[in-house]
Formats: C-alpha cells, structure tokens, sequence
C-alpha cells in the first residue's frame, strides 16, 4: 500500500480549494438578534420553517400565504421572482425560468450553468436565490430577522452536493448551522413527541427530484441513523415524464410531429402532465388534452395505464428499499412504523409498494410536504442548545429548552451515518494497479475521524499526492473523484517511508484531512471543483445582492 507520487498524478481538472465561511460570524452577533430556522431546498417545492414560543414546530407561509413554494426561479432583468408566480409564468416564457436546479447542485459550471442578462449562473447562486425568497418571506411574517439556518439535503448527497448547499445558504444570508439529511429530519419531525416510545422507522422520503429511505431508531431520547440509500436523480419529475412522454408519442403517432421539440409546448405539456399526476392519485382516470402547431390530442389515462407506463420507476423504488435492509442486516418485521415523506407518497402505486414490503402501520400524523423543513427546524434550537453547553450562556426561553429535554432531563441526541464510503487511490505494487483503500466506510456514525498510516511509492518522492474518492468500488474509475491534496514531503526519504492520513468528517459530512510525513503535518483542504471558485464567492454575492428577490 503506497501513495502516489507527483509523477503518478492523473489530471483532474479541480479547482483550488475554499474554506466556506459563513456571511455573518456567529460570535459577531448577540444573542438577542439571533433567530434559528429549518429549510427544506427541495426539487419542486422547498418549505421553511421556525420553532414558536412554546417550543413547537410551525411552517412560516411565504408572502402569498401558502405554506410550500415553488422552487422555480423566474428571470425579469434585475427583478428575480421565485415560487408560484414564477411557475405559473413557465409556460409563457419558459426561456426565463429555472426549475429543478436541486439536481445540478454540486457540479462545475462546465458540467452546468444558466445565462440571464449576459450572467452565468451556477446552482449554488440558483439556489441561493431561492433560499433568499424563503428568508425574505420568513423576516417578514414572523417580523424579525432570521440569522442562522439548518438546511435540508437528500441523505444520499455527497461531498460537493452538500458543499455546494452551503455554499448557497451562505450566499443567500444565512449563517448556516448545520447541513441535516432529509429523512433524518423527518424523523426528528415526528419523534420529538414519541421519546417515550422506543421504536425502529423506517423513513421513505420521495419527493419532486429525489429519493431516500433511512432507518432510524428512536431510543430514550436518542435518535440514531442505522442505515441509509438512495438515488438523487428519482423523484416525481420521472412520473410526470412518462405522460409527457405517453402524449408526446400519441401527438407524434397522429400528426408526425414531436411536441417535446419546442420548449413553450414542453413545458405546457409537462404542466398538464403533473395536474394528470395528481388527478390519477384520487380518480381512475383523466384526460390530457395538449396543442401544439395548431394540432391538438386529447389522450384518456387510466390509473392502470399510469402506473404500467411507471412500474420501471416503482421497481428503482423497491430495490432502493431492499438494498438498505440488507445493508443494516434487519429484516422487515423489525421495523415498527413506517414514515412516508414528500408528496409522491400520496400516490397509490406507492402506497401499495409499501404495502408490499411490510405490514408495518404507516405514519399519518406527519404532512409527507413539512415534515422535512419542521424536522430542521428542531435541529436548529439543537444546534443552539449545543452552543449554549459550549459557551454556558442561556440564549433560549425555558420553555423551549424543556420542551427539548428528553426522558432524563438530557438534550435530544441525533447520530447520523456517513451515505458513501470515502476512500484514498493506491498502487499495488504486486498487482501493478491503483485500488481504493476505504478510510471512513459507509453507515458509520458522524462525526468521524479515521487514522491510516500508507508508504511512499519510491525514494526521494519530493511530493506526496493524496486522491481522495467517494463511493463503494475498490476500483478508482467506478467512484467520484473528491479531490486532490498534493502534499510536500522531506528530502531523501527511502522509499516506503511513512506516511499517516487522517479523514475528519464533520457532522455535515464535508471532509478535511490532514497529512502527517516524518513530523511534517499539514492539514489540507479538499480541492472541490463545485459551481463556484474561490474567487468568484465575493462576485457572486454582489451579483445576487443586485437582484430584487420577490
């Protein structure tokens, strides 16, 4: 087992690291000013969310009363409107809108960006306007300012996802507390009334673009992650295709033109698709009527229909749902409740699915849209408890801080597990080829430090090159390429000489690690080839500040 040498590196094409900074510094603001809220970022719809003054969870509403907004983002010159008027105008001009960024979060602008008034975009800035529509709307209802947040993402998320989603939070204001995993603030949502009862749950959390399923155990008042999966790119957008699709065939079929071809006609067509969605959810059938050319087609779907056309997205679903009991090693009737979240859980294919797996009784008492930004915001006063322990200064009421107490008096406990394995790429020298050694494995608890000690591939290596990967092969071509720390080693060392790694993994599951050589140690930051470099932060906090956000 050996590291690299410099003369081994593989180009990656990353970009120098940054060290993420909140806007606002925690300690330059006094106790009295500071207000704690929870997001949900979601794909369709995002939700935020406060604690009242008698410790209980509430959804705040955004400026047009309703409780869930739209996460599309329309572009008017300098004016930015985001939510359902923004939507509601993505059929007219749908050259100016933005939707579905939660799933580019993460990656370079090579890989993805949008353009408005000779702008480019990134997902983190997209992002970051929407997170600044909830806070705006926030300030506003609750009449005071909103300082700090903990934001939501899908537990399958990686290193550069959830980088990029702070990296959003804090372009958008807030000083970001914590990164929390969608299902583990579901499951905060409904347990903080159930400490009482021990109880294993099985989290199912399938929204607008993505899809998660946890198990969590809620004991005395611990709640500890046991086992998570997923796919970040499965979610309710996949079922609106496949009627997108079905009318887009049917129109093709009759007047041998693709309607999908023209952007207004797409998203006309997809807009009727998702009402058809929801309409099969409570009636056996519908109608989808779409013009497009001056030609129409009214097609009828059935619910059977619907869900034929869909099955191939339900069996992802139950694979997904099979592969995180195999990895906890339980078996169905082990589990006590099952938990169901995000609005796709409304459908009854996705009922019955469950159904099928176990005979567990459903959660009912949680709404499958807030549970997730209700969840965040328990995590936030968490947070805050947290700093009060540390600091010994009280910045909560009394109330609240009791409602938080568990079943002995002491604070409420979460204990994450990391979602991917985080690896570092070797040479094999009987073997002659690079493998994965896993440093931090999957489904360990976080925070996490991990110590190995590896040799130098040669003698005299000036430089030591540390890949650091993500992902479950022991193949480096079959896992994402994190990053690379290029360390300097001393003169003349033989070869074999040792080198120690340590992995920190933070409880918002971003690494750091450190490099130890013959009394040489140097912490070194991750190179993330995200949305934004580190010279474009401060730019893209002036060009969203010039934006009026509505």
């Amino acid at each position: 087992m050996t590291i690299d040498s410099e003369e081994n590196r593989l180009p990656c094409g990353t970009k120098v690291a940054r060290k993420l900074r909140a806007r606002v510094p925690v300690n330059s603001l006094t106790m009295n000013q500071r207000k704690a809220v929870g997001i949900d970022l979601g794909t369709t719809f995002s939700a935020v969310a406060h604690i009242d003054a008698y410790g209980k969870p509430q959804i705040v509403p955004n400026s047009e009363s309703e409780r869930i907004t739209p996460s599309v983002i329309l572009f008017d010159g300098s004016n930015v409107i985001v939510g359902t008027t923004a939507k509601n105008n993505a059929m007219a001009e749908p050259e100016k809108i933005v939707d579905f960024v939660k799933r580019e979060m993460g990656k370079p602008k090579e890989q993805f960006h949008r353009e408005f008034s000779g702008k480019i975009y990134s997902a983190e800035e997209l992002s970051a306007l929407i997170l600044k529509k909830l806070k705006l709307d926030a300030e506003k209802y609750l009449k005071e300012p909103i300082t700090d947040a903990v934001i939501t993402v899908p537990a399958y998320f990686n290193d550069a996802e959830r980088t990029a989603t702070i990296t959003a939070g804090q372009l958008a204001g807030f000083n970001v507390l914590q990164i929390i995993n969608e299902p583990t603030a579901a499951a905060l949502a409904y347990g903080l009334d159930k400490l009482e009862e021990d109880q294993t749950v099985f989290v199912f959390d399938l929204g607008g673009g993505t899809f998660d399923v946890t198990i969590m155990r809620i004991e005395g008042h611990h709640i500890n992650m046991i086992a998570t999966n997923g796919d970040h790119r499965l979610g309710g957008k996949d079922w609106d295709d496949s009627i997108v699709n079905f009318v887009a065939e049917e129109f093709d079929r009759q007047h041998g033109e693709n309607p999908l071809l023209d952007l207004q006609s797409y998203q006309e067509l997809h807009t009727r698709a998702l009402s058809a969605k929801i309409q099969l959810s409570s009636r056996p059938q519908t109608a989808v009527i779409h013009h497009h050319s001056g030609k129409s087609v009214k097609l009828e779907i059935t619910r059977e229909e619907f869900e034929r056309r869909s099955q191939h997205l339900v069996e992802k679903c139950k694979t997904i749902c099979e592969m995180v009991m195999q990895e906890s090693r339980m078996t169905w009737d082990k589990i006590d409740k099952v938990l169901l979240v995000g609005g796709m859980t409304r459908m009854p294919m996705v009922r019955a699915l469950v159904g099928q797996l176990t005979q567990a009784p459903v959660i009912d008492d949680v709404n499958p849209d807030e549970a997730v930004a209700m969840g965040a915001s328990i995590q936030a006063i968490l947070s805050l408890l947290e700093e009060e322990r540390l600091s010994g200064e009280k910045v909560l009421p009394e109330n609240t801080r009791d409602q938080f107490a568990g079943r002995d008096g002491g604070l409420i406990q979460v204990t994450n597990i990391t979602s991917h394995t985080l690896g570092v790429v070797l040479w094999d020298e009987a073997q002659l080829e690079e493998y994965v050694f896993p440093m931090i494995r999957k489904m360990t608890a976080i925070p996490a430090t991990a110590k190995n000690s590896f040799g130098t591939a040669m003698a005299n290596m000036q430089r030591a090159v540390v890949r650091v990967v993500e992902g479950e092969s022991t193949l480096p071509g079959e896992c994402t390429p994190l990053g690379i720390c290029d360390v300097e080693l001393p003169s003349f060392l033989p070869k074999g000489s040792p080198v120690e790694l340590t992995y920190e993994y933070n409880a918002n599951q971003v690494l750091e690690i450190s490099v130890e050589a013959c009394g040489n140690r140097a912490k070194v930051s991750i190179e993330r080839n995200t949305g934004l470099a580190p010279g474009e932060v401060a730019q893209a906090i002036a060009n969203l500040g010039s934006l009026r956000v509505a």
